[in-house]
């Protein structure tokens, strides 16, 4: 999710409610943000007594350095990859175009061209997007229910040693990509099932799951678990 602008009377609200004997949590909840942004706008208020920073008298014009076609060769090299650090760039730029450039003023480059810092949308490097296709053109062709029918099952991995960047820039607009293998270090995986209704199923295993596995959790819970509910129903 990214970064969204609070209005300066929200967070009055929010202070006010908070410093009133509203509960955090409760605060938080109805305006929609995390404990830690309450307590950086109280810390904002008690230093400069207002809930916005006020704007630095230290303010120079802005240096354009890139010219029209860096900037561009910028834009490509961040489609690539779209996961590199300022200090890769800014070495990218000294060595192969002969230009010097700072981090800051560099950052402050990529900013006016549009190419912003933002979570990296992982993209699995097994993903076939054609059966994807294939299949969400099936649902909108072939189907007819109202969704309860449907049983979802996914699997989700975590990594003891996860390498992979979080952060990325792309273009305003478009998501940040990164092309990343999912096994890495020590391996744990859970597969959970879910209808309309709710979870109805879940396992984890040390690993990953195998088509044995996998057709165990089937059959042993989902498939066990739609019996029992059916037998309710009908009787």
């Amino acid at each position: 999710m990214v970064n969204r602008r609070i209005s300066p009377d929200l967070k009055d609200c929010a202070l006010r409610l908070w410093n009133d004997g509203w509960d955090t949590e409760d605060v938080c909840m109805m305006i929609g943000v995390s404990r830690a942004s309450l307590y950086r706008w109280e810390a904002i208020f008690e230093e400069f007594g207002s809930v916005t920073r006020p704007p630095s008298p230290i303010r120079g014009q802005s240096l354009r350095i890139l010219t029209r076609a860096l900037s561009t060769a910028c834009e490509d090299l961040f489609s690539e990859e779209s996961d590199l650090y300022l200090d890769e760039v800014v070495a990218w730029l000294a060595l192969i175009q002969d230009i010097f450039i700072s981090k800051s003023t560099l950052c402050r480059n990529l900013k006016e061209l549009g190419l912003t810092r933002k979570i990296l949308h992982k993209v699995a490097t097994e993903r076939n997007e054609a059966l994807r296709e294939e299949f969400r053109e099936s649902l909108r062709t072939n189907f007819r229910g109202d969704g309860s029918e449907f049983v979802c099952v996914d699997e989700v991995s975590k990594n003891e040693l996860t390498w992979a960047r979080h952060y990325g820039r792309a273009m305003a607009g478009q998501r940040a990509a990164l092309t990343d293998v999912f096994i890495r270090g020590d391996r744990y995986s859970l597969v959970a099932a879910i209808t309309t209704e709710g979870y109805m199923a879940a396992n984890a295993v040390d690993g990953s799951f195998d088509s044995e596995s996998f057709f165990d959790f089937i059959a042993t819970k989902v498939v066990r678990f739609l019996v029992l509910v059916l037998q309710v129903i009908y009787h």
